[in-house]
């Protein structure tokens, strides 16, 4: 086992640095050598990820939250064959640590270090937006507009709050944005447009710190659980806002929610999206699927179809 453990010492509120001790010494007791990066500022984790993939390292550990994940992953997958053969351990420090979660990490740091050496492995989803990878869920308008409001310093003070803080924020200014879409289903295309307050793409089910945008998604089924909201008063959608938090909006009239195996979406002006919380800017999405592409080590109740 050749590992490398990269930590992002500002994920959340800035825990790294208080438990980097800790998560050493707990991971060589296991595996023995293990060299390890510091993250200092945004793509420090994705060059760290993409030189140990080069260098042959089979055991990628990630102290952080889902964004250094996506640095990660994206680093590996920028190696051609390196997301076959390496193997992910999470260890979650972040804000919201949804992908942890899906994985059926806890959020206690040592508890889901001895979770990750029992050993369990799961093959998961890797979806695709134009040529950047995520893990977790790539989302638009709206809630990516809250992502980027929710910087490292207002998580550093606010944590988890943060993102209630910036849809606060967001909601006083945001403007529903027109889209066509184009979405094979069960290998059939079906095309749409609409008016749209935000749109999101998921492997798994939690975005935002435990909101649950697309309850039915399971991360191994090779599928995208794709969520659209379509335009609506303002006050409305703030109530509909909570009804997604709960996973209570699937069946809501204004609520498009599908699966996929691969989206397009045209949008009327440029607008934000994000991969895992890292906020882009684009006027087209193309969204596809790698099933069962990366593999991380799990708990015994991960959001899939086969588990452990």
């Amino acid at each position: 086992m050749k590992s490398r453990l990269i930590v992002n010492p500002v994920s959340g509120t800035d825990a790294g640095p208080s438990y980097l001790q800790t998560i050493n010494e707990r991971l060589r007791e296991r595996i023995g050598d293990m060299d390890i990066v510091m993250t200092v500022a945004a793509g420090d984790a994705m060059q760290a990820a993409e030189k140990a993939a080069r260098e042959g390292y089979d055991h990628l550990f990630i102290a952080g939250g889902d964004g250094t994940l996506n640095e990660v992953v994206n680093g590996v997958a920028s190696v051609g064959g390196a997301l076959a053969n390496t193997t992910f351990g999470l260890i979650p420090l972040g804000t919201g640590n949804d992908f942890a979660q899906a994985l059926g990490l806890p959020e206690d740091v040592e508890q889901a270090i001895s979770i990750l050496f029992e050993g369990r492995t799961i093959q998961v989803d890797v979806g695709v937006l134009n040529d950047r990878h995520f893990i977790n869920v790539s989302a638009g308008g709206f809630i990516a507009e809250v992502s980027d409001a929710v910087n490292p310093q207002l998580k550093s003070v606010a944590g988890k709050l943060a993102y209630l803080i910036g849809g606060a924020q967001v909601l006083m200014d945001y403007e529903p944005v027109g889209v066509r879409l184009r979405a094979i289903e069960n290998g059939v295309a079906r095309n749409r447009e609409l008016d749209m307050e935000m749109f999101a793409v998921c492997i798994s089910r939690m975005v935002g710190g435990g909101r649950l945008i697309a309850p039915h998604a399971v991360i191994d089924d090779g599928l995208l659980d794709v969520c659209l909201v379509e335009a609506m008063p303002t006050l409305e959608f703030i109530s509909l806002l909570t009804r997604i938090s709960a996973g209570d909006h699937t069946e809501d009239d204004r609520v498009a929610y599908f699966r996929a195996s691969e989206l397009e979406l045209h949008f009327n002006r440029t607008i934000k999206v994000n991969t895992d919380g890292e906020v882009l800017e684009a006027d087209r999405c193309h969204y596809r699927i790698l099933p069962r592409a990366a593999r991380f080590l799990a708990g015994e109740t991960p959001y899939a179809a086969e588990k452990g």
